[in-house]
């Protein structure tokens, strides 16, 4: 497969010329508040009642009208910061006091200060190196700071092809990352280091439409054994169970009961990572606000609650031994709304 390092794809129409989020504004129907599912003022009028100043970065930033509209809105001392690949800025954003618009790639730029908010809306569907960037940004924000980005992980791939979301959704969840699946976007409040065991590989500008309809980018990375951190401790053991009540997870001496209907899709996948000596079957619970539950094949009640799960939507319990890794998850039940 070709694979283009970051220069090469940054001349790739597709990243250049993308129009994702060109003339979003920050309130109303194509907005920053209405894609992020809160309003980026409301993050930061605490910050700067408490201390007289805040700063918001948003990178991918496009023409930069949300942060002009942010700049008219609120009261002095707050600093905007806008950083795009391309210079195609708004005219009525250039000029506004404490906005800062800066043309660079987000995979190599670096501020001198530290954020109260960072955002990036489907900025990362054009990126390279998703998850380097992902890394950088949280080491940007301010002891409380919010970091929100769209994150598509159907777009993020072994070397080999072998799709790669869900082991890094649960190295991000294990990091203290947030993923909403529904949304599709990343959270995190406070700054951390995101040491993930993989090696950025190079990218695919051919990938074609993800979820938002626009082609997109897909990033491939090589697994290593560790980080820079040593191996994590295999997590004890867990219990589950699904019954009328709903689904019930043990865990450490903890119970975790969610209603059905708080629960929106179960699924099965099988996850293979020779390198890594991982192989087992995962099963997934969705959640209707956008968290999930993941339960691994040797974990107590495993087999039962798939199968719980498959005779709840009718359909018979799939042959879990004949599984392939790299493929779609194998859905069991999904809740209709």
């Amino acid at each position: 497969m070709r694979l283009l390092d970051d220069e090469a794809l940054q001349r790739s129409s597709v990243v250049a010329n993308n129009a994702m989020n060109r003339e979003r504004g920050l309130d109303g129907v194509n907005s920053y508040a209405r894609d992020l599912g809160f309003h980026p003022l409301d993050r930061l009028r605490s910050r700067l009642a408490e201390h007289g100043a805040a700063a918001w970065l948003d990178l991918c930033c496009g023409q930069g009208r949300a942060l002009a509209q942010a700049a008219r809105h609120t009261p002095d001392g707050l600093e905007l910061v806008g950083v795009d690949l391309v210079d195609h800025f708004d005219p009525q954003a250039t000029g506004v006091d404490g906005l800062t618009l800066v043309t660079a790639s987000v995979s190599q730029w670096q501020p001198d200060r530290t954020f109260d908010l960072i955002t990036c809306v489907h900025g990362l569907h054009y990126v390279g190196d998703k998850l380097g960037v992902l890394a950088r940004a949280l080491t940007w924000l301010s002891p409380g700071g919010v970091f929100a980005a769209h994150l598509d992980l159907a777009s993020i791939r072994l070397a080999d092809g072998t799709p790669a979301a869900q082991p890094v959704r649960r190295l991000l969840r294990e990091a203290g990352v947030a993923y909403d699946a529904r949304r599709r976007i990343v959270t995190r409040t406070g700054p951390t280091v995101l040491d993930l065991p993989l090696e950025y590989a190079g990218a695919d500008d051919r990938a074609g439409p993800n979820y938002t309809g626009q082609p997109a980018v897909d990033s491939y990375y090589r697994p290593l054994r560790t980080g820079t951190r040593p191996d994590p401790v295999p997590p004890p053991r867990r219990a589950v169970a699904v019954d009328d009540r709903g689904v019930r997870v043990e865990h450490e001496g903890t119970v975790f009961e969610v209603e059905w209907n708080d629960v929106h899709r179960a699924s099965v996948s099988r996850l293979v990572v020779e390198t890594a000596d991982i192989d087992h079957v995962e099963l997934t619970v969705d959640l209707v606000y956008g968290h999930y539950l993941t339960v691994l094949d040797s974990d107590v009640g495993f087999a039962a609650a798939v199968a719980e799960f498959a005779r709840r939507s009718g359909r018979p319990a799939p042959d879990l031994s004949r599984l392939r890794p790299g493929h779609d998850d194998i859905e069991l039940w999904q809740q209709d709304r």
